[in-house]
C-alpha cells in the first residue's frame, strides 16, 4: 500500500508517546547510573528510592503506554503496511516478556535488604540488563515505528490512537519535576 502523502500536522498522540519515551528513557538513565557504584560496592541500593522507580515503571510502562501502543498503533499500522511487521512482531514480544523480565529485578531488590555482595551484585546485574534492553526497546520504537507511522498512517488512523493516549497521561512525570517521581529521580542521581 502507498504511504498517506497528503501533508499535515503531526498528531498529538507523537507528541505524546515522545514525551512518554523521554520519561522512560530519564528513568532508565538514572537507574543505570547506580549500577557502577552497586557492583563497586559503594552504595546498597536504597530500597524506598528503587521501589518507586519500579513502581512507576510497572504502573505507567507495562499497563499503560504499552497496551496503548500494542493495541491502538501498532495495530493501525499493521493494517496500513507489511514494512512494520517484523519490528512490531519482536516489540510485542518485548512487550509481553517485560513483566517477568521486571518481577525478576523486584525480587533481586528485596533479597538486597538482608543481603550481602552477592545480593547486591545480583541485583546490578539484572539492572543494567534491564535498563539496556529497555533503552533498546525505545530505541527500536523511535527509530522503525514512529517513522512507519508518520509515513503510512492516515489522519483517520490517528483519531483512536490521538484519543487513547491522551485518555491516560504519565501519572508522576505529568505533574512536573518538582511532583512526586521528579523528587526522587534527583534524589537518585545525586546518589549514583
Amino acid at each position: 500500500m502507498q504511504p498517506y502523502s497528503a501533508p499535515r500536522p503531526p498528531p498529538s498522540a507523537l507528541a505524546i508517546i515522545d514525551g512518554e519515551h523521554r520519561s522512560l528513557e530519564a528513568v532508565l538513565k538514572a537507574l543505570r547510573r547506580y549500577v557502577g557504584p552497586l557492583r563497586h560496592h559503594r552504595v546498597k541500593p536504597d530500597c524506598e528510592i528503587f521501589a518507586t522507580i519500579l513502581s512507576y515503571i510497572e504502573t505507567f510502562a507495562d499497563r499503560f503506554h504499552h497496551p496503548k501502543e500494542d493495541e491502538f498503533l501498532f495495530r493501525a499500522l499493521r493494517e496500513r503496511t507489511r514494512d512494520a511487521d517484523p519490528a512490531l512482531l519482536g516489540l510485542q514480544h518485548e512487550h509481553a516478556a517485560g513483566p517477568a523480565e521486571f518481577n525478576a529485578l523486584k525480587r533481586a531488590l528485596l533479597r538486597t535488604r538482608g543481603g550481602g555482595d552477592w545480593e547486591v551484585e545480583e541485583f546490578a546485574f539484572l539492572l543494567e540488563q534491564y535498563t539496556a534492553s529497555q533503552e533498546e526497546h525505545l530505541r527500536k520504537e523511535d527509530g522503525i515505528v514512529i517513522p512507519l507511522a508518520r509515513r503510512f498512517l492516515t489522519p483517520r488512523d490517528w483519531e483512536p490512537i490521538d484519543i487513547a493516549f491522551r485518555a491516560s497521561r504519565d501519572p508522576f512525570f505529568g505533574i512536573g519535576a518538582n511532583g512526586p517521581m521528579g523528587s526522587l529521580m534527583k534524589r537518585a542521581v545525586a546518589m549514583a
